[in-house]
């Protein structure tokens, strides 16, 4: 699926995006990337199926990184930053709204400045499902809550 994009003008801003940046930053987004199109599984850490947490965990966990399995404890395990300042690898939160009109929190792992990686629950006929989501868009722009930084901050050696 993703060979089919790389020609996209998208597809070749990202490409840019994770050659400038370390080589674990790299990684992580791009595992989170390739699950593009799997199923929402609740309570769900891959490999085919996830949750919003569970995408963050096994991306992390493939990275050989150790993150939070559950999403509370994924909020408090990084260091809040603007989303200016945010790089490939690191944690976006939305607040989602539910049935009940409480909302919830969701997790998704940022691939560049305007493009996110999430679980969300349903069908991919309803739009449930691992995909990617455009920060710079109403939607998401006015549900995002904070960033957070998991991993260091260095700058790729090259």
């Amino acid at each position: 699926m993703l060979s089919a994009c790389t020609t996209s003008p998208e597809s070749a801003r990202v490409k840019k995006t994770l050659e400038h940046t370390t080589a674990e930053r790299q990684t992580v987004a791009s595992i989170a990337l390739a699950q593009v199109g799997d199923a929402y599984g609740s309570h769900m850490a891959g490999p085919d199926q996830f949750d919003d947490s569970g995408l963050a965990y096994y991306a992390y966990r493939q990275n050989g990184r150790t993150l939070p399995r559950s999403l509370s404890d994924q909020l408090d395990a990084g260091q809040p930053i603007p989303l200016s300042a945010a790089k490939p690898g690191d944690l976006v939160f939305f607040r989602m709204d539910s049935p009940d009109g409480r909302g919830r929190l969701t997790v998704g792992i940022l691939i560049d400045p305007t493009i996110a990686i999430i679980a969300l629950p349903g069908t991919s006929a309803q739009g449930g499902g691992v995909r990617r989501v455009a920060l710079n868009g109403q939607h998401w722009s006015q549900r995002m809550v904070g960033v957070s930084r998991i991993l260091p901050d260095a700058s790729p050696s090259s």
